[in-house]
């Protein structure tokens, strides 16, 4: 949202469910990777005389690349993983409506007038396709809004307005900071727009300056990781192999080519798997060379809840600020949630930071279970049952016990009981089955320790979906039979090219074999039902998200 007009969208998620009902076209692809086209339509009112801009500012603004505009932000934004080939800018198209008649018409009546416009022109008329994402432009400028498939913009709007606006046309929502004191507007949330590093707090943020006007400091990795770019290998999830403490490099997310992860993700909720903590690295240099130093950044991540804690509405990425300084930079220190994260340096000239976590979230159990406390040591997870028998097993030891002794002295127990065995040492007096039950909840601690190994971020996958990892910044859910099929297609790759090249040079499929294209440039060779199937999983991706 632009910061030189300040017009808020204060009924935005009124709307965005108007929009839905009204069958309008919107984005649901998530993760998205490839090319989303996005038709353009420029309208003016009736009374409002000749446009200042030509169609073709426009498109060298939003598409068109190494022009230093939108294009080239959304490229470095998505690790070159997201790009709007294909789009076009249309009009300028006269509506019926004077600029009065215009400014007085509600949201979705500014969109609709320009969309009829667009339709019904004489020459060079336009109707929207189904599930196409499409942007209006308007002279005079009237407002300035986004909505899940589409943004609403002034005519003489920057890199950052139409950033903002078409994050929410690719479904990304605001960030927030942990200020209790921010309030951008007095209709606004708590900390709302106050992540100044991000371009989802356009109202608020750092700038860079571009042929185009200015463009956002960046985009942070929660919003990065949600659309499925970032690489999987440079993410970090703490604890998922048990270490309570570790020490990591992060680098800087303007500087992908330097060593150490893009992003750590920490999680700390065992009962609610996507709340954790994200940690990243920002550099002062490139989109980012208006922030005003080099620093880490920590987000909570996590999704609202209603009054009865139920969860609704998509994660949202809030910036931990140290509330203890009058400036409220950044937090390079973290204490909260049985987390601790420390920044120990930060090193320029490699692009690089250290930083410490340890969290206690490798001793809690999965959801559904709970310590068992058969002694103040005993952390085996057991179901809520099984700790209340536990403790009433502890407490009638002493009448489990011979009064007068026997073979093993004061902890012989009564005739039918045993020792338990939940630790060593444990002598309490159970039945045989309450010992076999201890045995095998010791057996099975380590499947229900440590929610860390369960925490695969948002584009966690329904229940009986897996990755397809056809390579590393594939996130498409697909049942495990495919992605074992999608690993043997990989190893295979090289025996299905023709050794003598072809039309297509060194990737040329031998007779039989077509490119999968499971993503924009996959060329491995597989047969046509293949290439089908990578298609329809693609398709299908964002309805098999445990998260939609």
């Amino acid at each position: 949202m632009s910061h030189r007009s300040k017009i808020m969208r204060k009924y935005f998620w009124a709307f965005a469910a108007l929009l839905m009902c009204t069958g309008a076209s919107q984005s649901e692809a998530r993760p998205f990777r490839g090319s989303s086209r996005v038709e353009v339509l420029l309208c003016r009112t009736s009374d409002s005389g000749t446009p200042p801009r030509t169609p073709s500012h426009y498109s060298n603004m939003m598409f068109t690349r190494g022009g230093g505009g939108l294009a080239d932000w959304w490229r470095d934004m998505s690790l070159d993983n997201f790009n709007n080939t294909g789009s076009r800018v249309n009009g300028w198209y006269q509506m019926t409506q004077n600029t009065a008649a215009y400014t007085a018409l509600d949201r979705w009546g500014k969109v609709g007038a320009c969309v009829n416009a667009a339709a019904s022109a004489s020459t060079g008329a336009v109707t929207i396709p189904a599930g196409t994402i499409y942007y209006v432009v308007t002279f005079p400028s009237v407002d300035l809004f986004g909505w899940a498939g589409g943004a609403f913009l002034p005519w003489d709007l920057s890199v950052g307005d139409v950033a903002h606006e078409g994050g929410h046309g690719i479904t990304l929502d605001h960030s927030f900071s942990n200020d209790p004191n921010y309030r951008n507007a007095d209709w606004a949330g708590i900390g709302e727009y106050d992540d100044p590093w991000d371009a989802m707090s356009w109202a608020n943020s750092f700038r860079a300056t571009t042929p185009f006007g200015d463009a956002p400091s960046g985009l942070v990795t929660p919003h990065r990781d949600r659309m499925g770019w970032l690489p999987r290998n440079r993410i970090v999830v703490h604890g998922s192999d048990g270490v309570a403490e570790r020490t990591y490099t992060l680098a800087a997310v303007e500087q992908p080519a330097a060593g150490g992860a893009l992003m750590i993700r920490v999680p700390y909720d065992p009962g609610d798997l996507f709340r954790y903590y994200s940690i990243e690295l920002r550099r002062r240099t490139g989109w980012s060379a208006g922030i005003p130093a080099d620093t880490v950044l920590i987000h909570d991540v996590k999704r609202n809840r209603d009054t009865n804690g139920v969860a609704t509405g998509p994660q949202i990425a809030w910036l931990q600020r140290d509330l203890t300084r009058s400036d409220k930079p950044p937090a390079q220190t973290l204490n909260a949630n049985g987390v601790q994260i420390t920044v120990l340096s930060i090193n320029a000239p490699s692009n690089q930071a250290v930083v410490r976590v340890r969290s206690q979230i490798t001793e809690r159990c999965l959801q559904g279970f709970v310590w068992r406390e058969a002694s103040p040591t005993d952390r085996v997870c057991v179901t809520p049952q099984t700790r209340t028998l536990t403790a009433q097993e502890n407490a009638l030891a002493p009448s489990t016990r011979s009064p007068s002794g026997g073979p093993y002295g004061p902890n012989t127990c009564l005739q039918g009981y045993v020792w338990r065995e939940a630790y060593p040492g444990d002598v309490a007096c159970v039945t045989g089955d309450r010992r076999a039950a201890a045995a095998s909840d010791n057996a099975q601690a380590a499947a229900r320790l440590n929610p860390a190994r369960m925490s695969y971020g948002p584009n966690t996958c329904k229940s009986g979906y897996v990755w397809r990892e056809a390579d590393n910044y594939d996130w498409v859910c697909v049942t495990p039979q495919t992605r074992a099929l999608t690993a043997q297609e990989n190893a295979l790759a090289p025996s299905r090219r023709s050794p003598t090249g072809g039309s297509y040079g060194p990737n040329t499929c031998l007779q039989g074999y077509v490119w999968r294209e499971a993503y924009p440039g996959d060329v491995v060779c597989v047969t046509g039902d293949r290439r089908t199937t990578a298609r329809n999983d693609n398709a299908g991706a964002g309805n098999r998200l445990a998260i939609p």
